[in-house]
Order: C-alpha cells, then sequence, then structure tokens
C-alpha cells in the first residue's frame, strides 16, 4: 500500500487572507487612482431613468460593454435627451461597484458622438429666439457716447473685471463704474447674472451696463447662453453691451445685447471714448476759436475805425444843422410868398372876371327869352287845339255817317224784344212776347197776335 506524501502546511501567521469586500474595495480604488477620468465613446443600450433621478445604461461597442451610471447631479447639465442606440461621448471615471463586483463607469459629462450638445442647445436656443424677432436691428438701442456711469455684472475676482478697469482708468478716469458682483460659470451662473440686471434697472444710476467674463471652454461659458438671461437682457431698460469669452466666441447674450464686444478690453475702449482723443479734439476746436475769434475780432476794428471816421462832433453836426434850418426857414419864407402872390393874381382875375359877367343884364336877357317862349307856347297851344278840334270834328261827322240813328233817321226801324236783342226773322218774332221797335224818333211796344 502506497502512502501518499504530505507536504508540511505553511505557518498561519504567514498567510494575508482578504475579505471579497476588501478585494473589491482595493481593486476599485486602484482603478480609480491609476486609469482616473477618462473619454470614452460607445452606444448606449438598457437605459433607465427612476425616479431617483439617476441614469443607469450600458456603453457597448462591437465586441464589448460596461455598465455606466450618471448621478442626478450631473446629469441635470446634459443639453439633450439620450436614447437607446444613440452614440455619446462620456467624461467618466472607471470604478467597480463592490455589492456585485461588477466593473463601471460613472458618467460625469455626456455629449453626442460628432456635434456636441452645448452646441446643438446653442443653435436652437439661437434659431427659436431669431424667430422671435430678439436679435432684430432695429431692436438695438444706442450706447450713449459719453456714459455718466457705467455698470458691470461679472465676477469681482475674475481676470475680465481687471481688464476691463484698466482700460477705463486709461481712457476716462473720470467715469464712475459700478460692480454688480456675480456667478459668470455654473449652474447658477445665469440666475446670479438675471437677478443683478434687476438690481442695475431698479436702482437706475448707469448709463449703460456691461455683462462679460473671461475665455474658457463652451461648457464654462454656458450660461451666456441662457434663455432667460438673453429675455432679460432684451427688456432691460438701460442699454447692454456683452462681451464673453474672446472674439472666436460667441454668445446668445452677444447676439441679444444691444452692443456685442469681442473681449471685456474692447468692450471697455467701445464704451468710453479715449480722453486723449478728445483733449486733442478740444485742442483743435481751441485752435479754430482763436483763430475764428481773431479774425472777427480784426473785422470788428476796421468796422469801428470806418464808424469813427464818421462820426462828427456834438458842436459841429449842431452848427450844421442851425445852418440848415436856417435855410429852410428862407426857403419856408420864399415858399409862402410865392403862394400868397399866386393867391392874389387869382383873385384879380376872378374879380375882373366877376365884374365882366355883370349877372342883372343876364338875367333881363333871360326874362326876356322866358316872356317869349311863353308866347310862343300860347300861340302853338291854340294852334295844335284847333286842329285837334277840327280832326275832331271830321272824325264826329263820319261817325254819325255810319252810325244806326242817322240810318233810322231816313226811315226805317230796328225790332228788339224784350231783352233787347234785334230780331231779324219773323219766327224770332214770334217766340218774342214784347216787341220794342225803335225808330229815328222815340220808340213803339207792340204784342205778336198772329203772323
Amino acid at each position: 500500500m502506497i502512502q501518499p506524501i504530505l507536504k508540511p502546511q505553511e505557518p498561519t501567521e504567514q498567510r494575508k487572507v482578504y475579505s471579497v469586500t476588501e478585494i473589491a474595495l482595493k481593486v476599485r480604488r486602484q482603478l480609480e487612482s491609476e486609469i482616473g477620468q477618462i473619454w470614452i465613446t460607445g452606444e448606449i443600450s438598457n437605459l433607465a431613468t427612476p425616479r431617483s433621478g439617476h441614469w443607469y445604461f450600458t456603453l457597448k461597442d462591437a465586441d464589448a460593454q460596461l455598465r455606466c451610471a450618471m448621478f442626478k447631479n450631473r446629469n441635470r447639465s446634459v443639453r439633450f435627451t439620450p436614447e437607446d442606440g444613440q452614440q455619446v461621448l462620456l467624461r467618466a471615471k472607471l470604478s467597480l461597484y463592490e455589492p456585485r463586483g461588477d466593473l463601471q463607469l460613472i458618467a460625469e459629462y455626456m455629449e453626442p458622438a460628432g456635434e456636441g450638445a452645448l452646441q446643438i442647445a446653442f443653435n436652437r436656443l439661437k434659431e427659436k429666439l431669431n424667430s422671435e424677432g430678439l436679435f432684430a436691428p432695429e431692436l438695438k438701442r444706442p450706447i450713449p457716447s459719453f456714459p455718466n456711469k457705467i455698470g458691470i455684472i461679472t465676477s469681482p475676482t475674475g481676470a475680465a473685471i481687471r481688464d476691463v478697469l484698466t482700460v477705463l482708468k486709461r481712457r476716462m478716469p473720470q467715469v464712475p463704474v459700478m460692480i454688480y458682483p456675480s456667478q459668470v460659470q455654473g449652474d447658477k451662473a445665469a440666475k446670479t447674472i438675471i437677478e443683478q440686471l434687476h438690481i442695475a434697472n431698479e436702482r437706475q444710476e448707469c448709463d449703460v451696463l456691461l455683462v462679460t467674463r473671461g475665455g474658457g471652454s463652451l461648457e464654462d461659458m454656458w450660461c451666456f447662453n441662457d434663455e432667460q438671461l438673453a429675455r432679460e437682457i432684451r427688456n432691460s431698460d438701460i442699454p447692454v453691451v456683452s462681451a464673453v469669452g474672446h472674439e472666436v466666441d460667441t454668445s446668445i447674450s452677444d447676439l441679444v445685447a444691444d452692443l456685442r464686444a469681442p473681449t471685456p478690453s474692447a468692450a471697455a475702449e467701445m464704451m468710453v471714448p479715449n480722453r486723449m482723443d478728445i483733449l486733442h479734439k478740444f485742442q483743435t476746436l481751441e485752435r479754430r476759436m482763436l483763430n475764428e475769434f481773431q479774425h472777427r475780432l480784426e473785422v470788428t476794428h476796421a468796422r469801428l475805425d470806418k464808424l469813427t471816421s464818421r462820426i462828427v462832433h456834438p458842436k459841429q453836426r449842431l452848427a450844421q444843422s442851425q445852418t440848415d434850418l436856417q435855410r429852410l426857414s428862407k426857403q419856408l419864407n420864399a415858399a409862402q410868398n410865392r403862394y400868397l402872390e399866386q393867391k392874389d393874381t387869382s383873385l384879380e382875375s376872378l374879380s375882373a372876371r366877376l365884374k365882366s359877367y355883370q349877372p342883372h343884364k343876364h338875367l333881363e336877357q333871360s326874362k326876356e327869352r322866358l316872356s317869349t317862349r311863353e308866347k310862343q307856347l300860347q300861340q302853338a297851344m291854340k294852334q295844335q287845339l284847333n286842329r285837334s278840334q277840327q280832326t275832331f270834328a271830321l272824325a264826329a261827322q263820319k261817325l254819325n255817317d255810319i252810325s244806326p240813328l242817322a240810318t233810322l233817321k231816313r226811315g226805317y226801324s230796328i225790332t228788339q224784344d224784350e231783352s233787347g236783342k234785334a230780331l231779324k226773322t219773323a219766327t224770332e218774332a214770334k217766340k218774342a212776347k214784347v216787341l220794342v221797335t225803335r225808330l229815328g224818333e222815340g220808340t213803339v211796344k207792340s204784342k205778336v197776335i198772329d203772323s
């Protein structure tokens, strides 16, 4: 019988025994410390969105898959809705889920593979606000050329505020600046910028507002692409200048503001004039004013000299006036004498004409002519009366010759009925009750008995 050969057992104190939890924890720590944060791309599958707000899904490609989790505090910043079958790019940490011993990814950032989610969200919001007319040029208000006070909404500790203040101090140090401190990065940044906009509009202590921050990634500057912030900028009572990031960066705030500056420093240069330029202009204007004043002064002196040469001493002017007065008095007296002489001559002429006229002789002649005319008129009237009487007698004779009475005197008669109607036939006589026969002298009445 062959006896098995037994190896001597290892001493118990030399063994290092791990529990499952310890090994799992050690592996997780090793993965997280050595590999750390990674960028990974793949296709989403088995997406689960429980009421807790966390996302659980599998990220896979053609040959492998990994479980993934994206917790609520991280997935809130995702600007699109993920779906099964969608290719995504993740920034994640490789870890181990100890309860099941599964290798998993803890996602911190997600965007669609290809075009980024932030860019998609930016384009969608830009298109929406543009369709509503928020970017229309006619809505842009003019920025004051010489602001009395400038308000700046930004981080009080950032590089942007230092650049802006430096430029303002160099160009126009006498313009006061009011800083409205705000976050310019993170989930709460847009809200704090809106709050400072409200404060500035309530106080109305500035002529213009600058909303600004320095450069950074699209994710860092995303608060300036907030829809509510864009609407608040458009509705601001105070003109707004936006300067976000570098010249190549464009935000929704830039598009909706009244003026967009490529950088914070450029915004400061655009908001205030350069005092040296103004001083140069003032000096130029001063020289022009002095030249114009000198020219006007010379012209005035020339006019004054000309007027002075025309000025006469009051005594001389008075003497001249007295001489003129004496001359005019002589002329007036001479004119009066000539006028009186003319009137005297006219009066004498009229008197002579009146004497030569002798009105009483004319009156006697007129009486004689009137008497003669009266006699002539009476004679003419008598002659006319005689002619009229003769004409009347002749006409009466002619009338008498053709009168019915003359016919009756020659033996004829006229028979009439009781109404005075002349009867022409016996038949008419039969009808009458009484017949009146008119003779040359008198009338005879008769009754009709028989015919």
